[in-house]
């Protein structure tokens, strides 16, 4: 998906993201942790979209985005995608409604097929395969421009409590 044609028939950088929607303290995703990665996902579609552009402490190898780094912001992105998807499904809005749930990860699995260049913003594509009432599964690609940087599989249970 060429990302100049995201944004412009979208507007995917004017809309509150689901993070600005309802601010947490978490490292990958909360608004309020300054000292996080500061994510922000977003829908289009049926896929829950992130463009986060990784800063030089996020360097593995020369040039080279760290690859735990790539895992921890794919973690939150799924995270927030089965959320999100979870809400739409029982009638609540993100940032509107007290929401009587949370997500927590139970399994991540990244698959890392290419080195991602830290000059570049990773572009995250999520979507929920497969939702049920304790747990969803999230499929979700990294891509800089045409190139998938890495895959992934996200097991987010649900958990009584608010994020």
């Amino acid at each position: 998906m060429d990302l100049a044609l995201l944004d412009r028939e979208t507007g995917f950088d004017k809309g509150r993201s689901l993070q600005e929607r309802l601010p947490v303290h978490c490292f990958g995703c909360g608004l309020l942790n300054a000292k996080g990665l500061q994510i922000r996902s977003l829908w289009h579609g049926d896929e829950c979209v992130c463009r986060w552009q990784p800063g030089a402490e996020h360097i593995g190898h020369p040039g080279i985005v760290y690859g735990g780094t790539i895992a921890s912001v794919v973690d939150c992105h799924a995270i927030w995608t089965a959320l999100s998807h979870s809400c739409a499904v029982d009638g609540l809005e993100v940032g509107r409604d007290a929401l009587p749930f949370a997500y927590v990860t139970g399994k991540l699995m990244v698959n890392y097929l290419k080195p991602a260049d830290i000059a570049q913003p990773l572009v995250l594509f999520a979507r929920v395969v497969e939702h049920g009432t304790r747990k969803s599964i999230v499929t979700c690609r990294v891509m800089q421009g045409d190139v998938a940087c890495a895959t992934a599989e996200v097991v987010a249970v649900r958990v009584a409590g608010t994020p």
